[in-house]
C-alpha cells in the first residue's frame, strides 16, 4: 500500500537537501514533489519570457528542459525532481510546483481540480485539515516536501524529513490563528457576494436583590432565685456526774485526748449553658413564567434582472 510523507519547511534551501537526501535513501525521483511560493516576482521579467514560462508551468511533465529554464528560483531543483511549473493559485499566489504534484496542480490552476491548492494536495491523500495547513504555509513562504512511499519506505522516508527539522505544523498553525488567521486559505473563484444575516433573539436572566432578613444576637442578664438548705454542726461540751467502778476500758490513769469537728455548708454557685432554642433562615423559591417580546431584524435580498441591449438583425 502506498503512504504519503508530507514535510513543510522554512526555505527553499532546507526543501532542496531534504529532497537530495530522500534520493539518496532510494526514494525514487518520480515520486517526489516540492510546492514553494514563487518567490521571484515574475513582472520583473520581461513580457516575452513570463509567457514562456506561463506556457511551460501548465504543462508540469515536459522534462529537464522546462525545469533549466525556470529551476533557478529553487536553486536547480528542476534538475533533480521531474516536471516543474510556474502555476498560479487562487488565495495562495504564484508558486513553483516539481514532481507528479505540478501536473495535479496546472489542473487545478485550469479549474480542473477544485479547491486550488487544497484540493491537489487532497488528491494526493493528505486530509483536508492538514491540506488546508499545509497551503496556509506555502502562502507564507514555506516550502512542501511531498514523497509518495511504500509501506516499507514509509518510516525512512519520515526520518529524512525528522533529520531537517521540518515546521511543527500544529504549533505553526495555532501561531497564525493566533494572528487572525481563520484556519482555511481561500481558494475560490472571484465573486461578489451580499450576506444575507438575520438577528435571533437570545434570552438571558440576571439576580438582582429585592431585600432581606437578618437576625441578631446579644447578650442579656435577668436576676434569678433559688433556695438551698444547708447544713451546720457544732460540738457541745457536757458533763455528766458517774459512780461506777473503773474497767479496762476507762485505760485510767493514762494521757488521752479526743476532739470532734464542726463542719458548716456554704453555697456554692455555678453555671451551665444549655440551648434552648434555635433562630434558623430559609429560603422559599417559586418560578414564573414571563413572555419577552421584542423584534429582531433579517436582511432580505431581493434579485432584480437587469435588461439589456437586444441585437439588431442586420441588414
Amino acid at each position: 500500500m502506498a503512504k504519503t510523507v508530507v514535510g513543510l519547511f522554512r526555505s527553499q534551501e532546507e526543501a532542496r537537501s531534504v529532497v537530495e537526501d530522500l534520493i539518496q535513501a532510494g526514494c525514487r525521483r518520480e515520486d517526489l514533489s516540492l510546492v514553494a511560493k514563487n518567490e521571484r516576482d515574475l513582472s520583473e521579467a520581461g513580457e516575452e519570457e513570463v509567457g514562456e514560462k506561463e506556457e511551460r508551468g501548465t504543462k508540469a511533465g515536459e522534462g529537464a528542459a522546462t525545469g533549466a529554464g525556470i529551476g533557478a528560483v529553487l536553486g536547480g531543483i528542476g534538475g533533480i525532481l521531474v516536471g516543474l511549473g510556474v502555476l498560479a493559485i487562487p488565495g495562495v499566489g504564484p508558486i513553483i510546483a516539481a514532481g507528479p504534484v505540478a501536473a495535479t496542480l496546472a489542473g487545478a490552476a485550469g479549474g480542473a481540480v477544485a479547491g486550488g491548492l487544497i484540493g491537489g494536495l487532497v488528491g494526493l491523500g493528505i486530509p483536508e485539515e492538514e491540506a488546508g495547513h499545509y497551503a496556509e504555509g506555502v502562502r507564507r513562504g514555506h516550502t512542501l516536501v511531498i514523497a509518495k512511499t511504500s509501506d516499507a519506505e514509509a518510516d525512512s522516508a519520515s526520518a529524512v524529513m525528522n533529520r531537517h527539522n521540518p515546521i511543527d505544523l500544529h504549533t505553526e498553525a495555532a501561531k497564525w490563528r493566533a494572528e487572525g488567521w481563520s484556519g482555511r486559505t481561500y481558494e475560490g473563484a472571484a465573486s461578489s457576494s451580499i450576506p444575507v444575516t438575520q438577528e435571533e433573539l437570545t434570552v438571558s436572566k440576571r439576580a438582582f436583590d429585592t431585600g432581606g432578613v437578618r437576625i441578631h444576637s446579644h447578650v442579656t442578664e435577668q436576676p434569678v432565685t433559688a433556695d438551698v438548705r444547708l447544713h451546720q454542726e457544732r460540738v457541745q461540751v457536757e458533763r455528766m456526774p458517774a459512780d461506777r467502778p473503773v474497767s479496762d476500758a476507762d485505760r485510767a490513769f493514762q494521757d488521752r485526748s479526743i476532739e470532734a469537728r464542726e463542719t458548716n455548708e456554704e453555697a456554692v454557685v455555678g453555671k451551665t449553658a444549655r440551648v434552648v432554642e434555635e433562630v434558623q433562615l430559609r429560603k422559599e423559591g417559586e418560578d414564573r413564567e414571563e413572555r419577552i417580546e421584542d423584534k429582531v431584524r433579517r436582511t432580505d435580498v431581493e434579485v432584480e434582472r437587469l435588461p439589456g441591449n437586444e441585437p439588431r438583425p442586420q441588414r
